[in-house]
């Protein structure tokens, strides 16, 4: 048992990309257990948007599926170990404070309005800048971590040539 998780844990520090397949295919398992009733509501001026958070695990799978599927592929042409750890610890990061603040928890429950009564009281909207200021940083942590990857492969074909 012990000779399994030493192999294991030698695979993750040669090839930390895997770690990205085992986000995929968490969030898309979570998508199907524990998420399957609840929804994501947002009010944009006079249209209201409504998200099942099944389909917002679908998408951060996708998008760590797909990921991990550029690093299978470009895997021999990267220039930096130490760049695949900081790109892929920041994306694990950033998916984790998605979960974090698009889903019901303790942490985001306060900024979320279910209802809204009476539409010409704009002041009900003023719990949500915290709220969208949190979560337009950290989509904007997460696009700025994925040009890690984009300089690594960059200068990987530059120094291969």
């Amino acid at each position: 048992m012990h000779n399994n998780t030493s192999v294991l844990f030698l695979h993750l520090i040669k090839k930390p990309y895997n770690l990205l397949a085992l986000i995929g295919l968490s969030f898309f398992v979570l998508s199907y257990f524990a998420f399957s009733n609840q929804v994501f509501d947002i009010h944009l001026h006079d249209t209201y948007f409504v998200i099942a958070h099944t389909h917002i695990c679908w998408v951060l799978s996708i998008v760590a599926l797909l990921i991990w599927l550029l690093y299978l592929i470009t895997n021999k042409m990267l220039y930096s170990k130490k760049l695949v750890w900081i790109h892929i610890i920041v994306t694990m990061i950033t998916f984790i404070l998605l979960t974090f603040l698009l889903f019901p928890s303790n942490v985001a429950e306060p900024f979320k309005l279910r209802r809204y009564y009476d539409a010409s009281n704009w002041e009900s909207f003023t719990l949500f800048n915290e709220y969208a200021s949190a979560l337009a940083i950290t989509i904007i942590i997460l696009l700025c971590g994925q040009i890690i990857f984009i300089i690594n492969f960059i200068a990987g074909l530059m120094v291969k040539k």
